[in-house]
């Protein structure tokens, strides 16, 4: 009887270690590119000024259509652009969300997008 007891244990130890690991890795780690977007938000200051410090993007994975979000995050707009260049969807992006499910419907190579004031992180993925 102990001994069914100890195997049942372990079993459920190393099936608890395995889907640890799994929820972990997440997906394929996210490599984001920075540009300055078209339209930069209008403000105050001199003529003169310094260039700014160019922000840190986010760390996220994608799963399937899951953006898991691995750290704190400011506020976004997350765009889906085609390639074509068309945009296929648009949402906000919540300060300090940790998980966006992308539309199902959308198959193919995109590119996401997201958007705060004049930057604009992007990278190329396929759905």
């Amino acid at each position: 009887m102990k001994k069914i007891v100890f195997a049942l244990l372990l079993c459920m130890l190393s099936l608890s270690a395995f889907c640890q690991s799994s929820v972990s890795l997440g997906g394929t780690p996210i490599e984001w590119q920075i540009k300055k977007t078209d339209n930069p938000v209008k403000g105050g200051g001199s003529v003169h000024k310094a260039p700014a410090k160019l922000p840190t993007p986010p760390e996220a994975t994608l799963l399937e259509n899951v953006l898991n979000f691995l750290d704190s995050h400011a506020e976004y707009t997350l765009y889906i652009i085609s390639e074509d260049g068309e945009e296929v969807y648009e949402a906000l992006v919540p300060e300090n969300t940790s998980t966006i499910t992308l539309p199902l419907n959308l198959s193919g190579e995109y590119e996401l997008q997201l958007v705060r004031g004049e930057y604009c992180f992007y990278t190329n993925v396929i759905l």
